[in-house]
This record gives C-alpha cells, sequence and structure tokens, in this order.
C-alpha cells in the first residue's frame, strides 16, 4: 500500500515527520510538504505559476506551494508509483467543527478524495510534544490497519487526538461523530501607512464551540478521539427537498 503523506505546517513538522517515520515500517511511504507553513489555505491551488519542488531523494520531496499542490503533484506530476490512501498532518492544532473549511490539513485530504484516493487528516491539541508527536503517528498507524478499508471514495475522514486519551489510550478509544459548531471572534490590529491608507493584521482569533452531545467537541474533551466523515457534496439535500415540494 503506497501512502502520500502531506501537511500544512511545513516540511520542517515535527508532526510530519513522526508520521514518516512510523508509518514507513509498515507501508511504501512517500511525503512532499510545502516549504513552510500554509495553514488555513483550505483547498487553494497554484494555477497560473509554476512552483519549486526539490527533490530530497525517491520518496521525499518538498514543493514551494499549497498542501493541495503537494497532494497534486504526488498524483499527477509522476515523481511517485500510484498512490493508494492520502494522510495529512499531524497538525499542530485541533481540526473541529468549522475548522474544516478553512484548515489546510483538511483540504489536502479533501483534494485526495476528491480525485477518489481515501484520504485522513490528521490533528493533535498537542502543540510542540516532547515526544514529537510520536504518540500520534502510532495511533494513525493503529487507525491504518483497522480502518483503512472503510473510508469510501470521496470521503474524508478527519481524526482529532486529544492532549490525554482516556480509557486505554489507544485506538479503542476512537468514536465517530458529527462535526460540531465552532464560534469564531476575530480582532484586527491596525497601522496606519498614508491617509486612505491602513495595513490590518489579523492577530488571532478567539475560539469557542457549542455544547452539544454527538459532535467531535464532546468526544474530544472527553478524551476520546473524534473522526469525522466528512463528504464532497455540500448540498443540503433536506432544503433542496423541501424547495422542490413547493
Amino acid at each position: 500500500m503506497n501512502l502520500l503523506i502531506t501537511n500544512d505546517d511545513g516540511i520542517s513538522s515535527a508532526g510530519i515527520k513522526a508520521l514518516e517515520r512510523v508509518l514507513g515500517k509498515s507501508y511504501k511511504t512517500y511525503l512532499i510538504a510545502p516549504l513552510k507553513e500554509r495553514s488555513v489555505t483550505s483547498m487553494a491551488l497554484t494555477v497560473f505559476q509554476g512552483m519549486r519542488v526539490e527533490r530530497i531523494n525517491d520518496n521525499h520531496y518538498i514543493a514551494d506551494g499549497f498542501p493541495v499542490d503537494c497532494v497534486n503533484i504526488g498524483l499527477y506530476a509522476e515523481i511517485f508509483p500510484k498512490i493508494d490512501f492520502v494522510i495529512s498532518g499531524i497538525n499542530r492544532g485541533v481540526n473541529m467543527g468549522y475548522d474544516v473549511h478553512y484548515s489546510g490539513t483538511v483540504g489536502a485530504a479533501k483534494h485526495g478524495a476528491l480525485h477518489g484516493i481515501p484520504s485522513l487528516a490528521v490533528s493533535s491539541g498537542r502543540i510542540d510534544p516532547d515526544d514529537g508527536y510520536e504518540k500520534e503517528a502510532q495511533l494513525v498507524l493503529s487507525f491504518l490497519e483497522k480502518y483503512k478499508s472503510q473510508i469510501q471514495s470521496g470521503e474524508i475522514w478527519n481524526l482529532n487526538v486529544p492532549p490525554e486519551v482516556s480509557g486505554t489510550g489507544t485506538i479503542d478509544e476512537l468514536v465517530f461523530t458529527r462535526l460540531g459548531r465552532r464560534r469564531y471572534s476575530e480582532k484586527y490590529e491596525k497601522k496606519q501607512i498614508i491617509e486612505g491608507v491602513s495595513e490590518f493584521q489579523l492577530n488571532g482569533s478567539l475560539l469557542g464551540h457549542d455544547e452539544e452531545t454527538d459532535t467531535d467537541f464532546e468526544a474530544y474533551y472527553q478524551g476520546k478521539i473524534p473522526v469525522t466523515p466528512i463528504q464532497l457534496d455540500l448540498t443540503e439535500k433536506n432544503r433542496l427537498k423541501e424547495l422542490h415540494s413547493k
């Protein structure tokens, strides 16, 4: 089984190195990642200009582009054998609820699914842990052994690992959930350059979420490992049916 590994935190991220190190013992791994951090880029794709791509070895490349560019190059630039599975991560911070619309990590996995490849997005609530995301990578290895054949064409499975996994601390603590409702509160810093021209910088977001049952947020804060299957078809089918009935 040939795994394509990418991320949005960039080639120097500990999370992607952990995936390559751990999964490479059981699978053929092919890594292509952005040269620098490309977080919050969703499914951005470079189409009107060239990209610099550096070969490290036959299985390892760096692209000066977005996460989706990396997946596209990995699938179609004839640098790797036929890819069977796409894994994006391990992201430095969670991607739950409406985060999936912004996330470059999830965007890369969505691009794999768009091209018919089973795809998994992996994120962690730990930030720069001492073990270099070894724990999460081992959980992904266990996940693949148990669930890889269940991901259907056109699906993305979005997995988030809490800082401390409850119970056995293993993949047995995985639960299937729906996406919760993320709440964002934004703040910009304004710097005037000249009269009528200012620079606005988004100075981070305050993140909250609705308290609901059966969501990825609920499971995560209970110490479980939430996994949500996401589909590419965004049609609101109940609403469409309602409109057709009028």
